[in-house]
């Protein structure tokens, strides 16, 4: 517990040789995906913050659905996005990635995603939202160079890649009637309500 607290504060620190150190300790693979679960439960758990304190309907349903169905898609579809990465570099770079390696360096690299807790702070919510997917994604690029030992177009592509296929699929289940992503695509879900029902009343005043 003790060395996992300490590497994150590293990762605060902008130290990125932790990741050179935590990707070749086969004992911080359970710590990794703790970290992983950690951070992304806090990215959902600020965003149905935001949504009670806006007073935007029933946090208890929302919190079900969004923080903790949210959390586990989430994760399952960080998977895919690793297994993403690994099938594109083996693609394009020819480089086979070790899988326990990536997954170790990648669980860290979530650790941006704990700011979008603070997304309740009004007015500035959704920048936080965006700033924590902004700081997770950069981190992941760390990782994978880190774990591959290369760098350049091949990794930011099989991690543009893999960061997509996430970011699809969350938007695809965040919708006016299943808020099932978490952070800010819960923003998307009421988007999705309004602008459905701004069509309706179009079709209604024909």
């Amino acid at each position: 517990m003790q060395a996992t607290i300490s590497r994150i504060g590293r990762i605060a620190q902008l130290d990125l040789s932790v990741f050179d150190e935590v990707r070749f300790d086969s004992h911080a693979t359970v710590s990794s995906l703790a970290i992983a679960t950690g951070t992304t439960f806090l990215f959902g758990l600020g965003g149905w913050l935001w949504w009670t304190v806006s007073g935007l309907g029933d946090g208890g349903a929302v919190f079900v659905k969004s923080v903790v169905l949210g959390t586990l898609f989430s994760l399952v579809l960080w998977l895919v996005w690793l297994l993403v990465v690994y099938s594109v570099l083996l693609r394009i770079a020819h480089v086979a990635v070790p899988v326990e390696q990536l997954v170790r360096s990648a669980g860290l690299a979530t650790a941006p995603l704990a700011l979008g807790l603070f997304m309740f702070v009004p007015a500035i919510s959704f920048g936080i939202g965006l700033v924590a997917i902004g700081g997770w994604v950069l981190m992941t690029q760390v990782a994978i160079e880190r774990s591959t030992g290369i760098s350049g177009g091949a990794v930011t592509i099989a991690n543009a890649a893999g960061f997509s296929v996430w970011a699809i699929v969350m938007s695809l289940l965040a919708t006016s009637t299943s808020q099932l992503a978490p952070g800010p695509f819960l923003a998307e879900s009421i988007w999705e309500a309004l602008t459905s029902l701004e069509y309706a009343s179009q079709v209604i005043a024909r």
